[in-house]
């Protein structure tokens, strides 16, 4: 049960940070008039030599939170009926 509690709060902050992540890394990507100033406002915001890198880490982090958070369902639903 511990686990699982702890694995859902991760989770959630995984998912969440890489959305805000991506949609930050998208407005970096629509917005910016250059490369030059893409991959300035990139390094300072993202830490990411491009928004592009950066869209493709958080694309990988927000399928990692959903396997997580999916996986802590499961976990919980088979607590659930283990009868002792």
């Amino acid at each position: 049960m511990f686990f699982t509690r702890i694995g859902r709060i991760f989770a959630h902050l995984i998912f969440w940070s890489s959305a805000l992540r991506l949609a930050i890394a998208f407005g970096i990507a629509f917005l910016t008039p250059d490369m030059e100033s893409n991959t300035f406002a990139s390094r300072r915001y993202l830490a990411a030599a491009t928004s592009g890198e950066a869209i493709n880490e958080a694309v990988i982090y927000l399928l990692l939170g959903v396997a997580l958070g999916v996986l802590c369902e499961i976990s919980s639903k088979r607590i659930g009926t283990v009868s002792t």
